[in-house]
């Protein structure tokens, strides 16, 4: 029923603009018909203009127009142009139409009856009414009933407007209220579940929810805490407080420690400092010691090459000349001639093999006695030993203090969060 009566108001409302509409139209289309009528009675005879009389009290005298008489058919009419009407241009005169005539004329269809005041600048007025032969003069100007339907409107349409506008913005709000609402008992829910979650009494990050718990509202916030004082004993509030201070509390020790541990940061990085020099001359040291076993024992395997190059060219030169001594024991008229030349070829093998063994003994003579090249082999291989052990340990301790100097480092930046 509410809803309705302001749409029902609204319609009588556009009826009533609608009837002055319609009103206005007639009268538009009465006065146009008027006046094309006037203008044909001009044409056809000769009017004589009334004159406006006025008495001494300022009353309207109502003027008509005397009939004429017409010439008869057939004949001549001359007009004189000076005594043809001119519309009447005075903006001083104002047409004066009640609303109960122009309601009678509309009923009767007849034409209206206009009466001109002329107002003075003495402040006296002059009202005469015309004849029918005498054009009327319309005020364009709006009658105060249409003003006042314009401005009923205008005040409706804005009204409407208002309204529309005043919905939406409600409807708004109520989609905004009930996404906080959302919002407020996800809140209330996640606090509620933090809390079942913890198996003891350490209540640490319970900061993390204040914002959570400043969301909601009154009532939510009364319901939590007395749940809060039952699992614990205390109110969030209270446990959030006593958070707060032993933060502070804390915080108070903080550059202490932090402190402590700078010094302690900077010791082990000035201790990681020198091993790593120990790194880099263990490294050194081995890398010395590698190249110096890598020669001599490069020297080791050529001589032991060439002693075995010498064993077997020895082997061969004694096989070879225990064949030249059996074929130099058969009788010279036993031998053969296979046997001859088998001789003469071993005589020149032989010097063949002499030659070579001597310069594989000379090489051995160049490269060295064997057993000191093996002492020397031994020895480089110990120094390798010792700077690659050296090697390991200098790892070792830049392994160590990297994880100390990286376990300080968290320490402080968790007392400086």
């Amino acid at each position: 029923m509410t809803a309705r009566k302001p749409k029902d108001e609204i319609s009588r409302l556009l009826d009533s603009f609608q009837e002055e509409e319609v009103l206005e139209e007639k009268m538009e289309g009465f006065t146009a018909q008027k006046r094309r009528q006037d203008r044909m009675q001009r044409a056809s005879r000769q009017t004589v203009e009334p004159e406006p009389v006025q008495n001494e009290t300022n009353d309207t005298i109502v003027l008509r127009p005397e009939p004429k008489k017409t010439e008869s058919a057939g004949t001549t009419v001359m007009f004189d142009p000076e005594k043809i009407e001119e519309e009447d241009t005075d903006t001083n005169k104002t047409v004066v139409i009640n609303d109960n005539e122009i309601q009678s004329l509309l009923d009767e269809d007849k034409p209206p009856k206009l009466r001109r005041e002329v107002v003075s600048h003495g402040g006296s007025s002059h009202r005469k009414e015309s004849g029918p032969h005498k054009k009327p003069t319309k005020k364009k100007g709006l009658s105060p009933a249409a003003i006042a339907g314009i401005v009923i409107a205008a005040l409706v349409v804005v009204g409407v407007i208002g309204f529309g506008a005043y919905a939406l913005i409600n409807s708004g709000k109520e989609d905004k209220t009930e996404e906080v609402t959302k919002k407020q008992k996800r809140a209330y829910d996640s606090i509620v579940d933090w809390l079942d979650s913890l198996t003891g009494d350490d209540y640490d990050g319970i900061e993390d929810w204040e914002e959570d718990y400043d969301s909601l509202t009154k009532e939510q916030k009364k319901k939590l805490n007395d749940y809060f004082e039952k699992i614990t004993g205390s109110t969030f509030d209270e446990l959030l407080a006593k958070a707060k201070s032993d933060s502070k509390k804390d915080s108070s020790n903080n550059n202490a420690k932090i402190a402590e541990l700078k010094a302690q940061l900077k010791s082990l990085q000035s201790q990681l400092s020198d091993a790593q020099s120990d790194l880099n001359d263990a490294n050194s040291r081995l890398s010395s010691a590698q190249n110096d076993y890598d020669n001599w024992n490069n020297k080791l395997s050529t001589w032991q090459n060439t002693n075995a190059q010498l064993e077997q060219k020895q082997t061969e030169l004694s096989t070879l000349e225990a064949r030249m001594k059996e074929l130099q024991n058969i009788p010279a008229d036993q031998i053969s001639e296979e046997e001859l030349t088998e001789l003469t070829q071993s005589y020149k093998k032989q010097a063949s093999l002499q030659q070579e063994i001597s310069n594989l003994q000379g090489q051995l003579n160049g490269i060295g006695d064997y057993s000191s090249i093996q002492s020397h082999v031994n020895s480089a291989s110990s120094e390798v030993s010792q700077a690659q052990s050296d090697v390991d340990s200098a790892q070792s301790t830049i392994d160590q203090l990297t994880s100390q100097i990286q376990e300080v480092q968290d320490r402080i930046d968790a007392l400086e969060s």
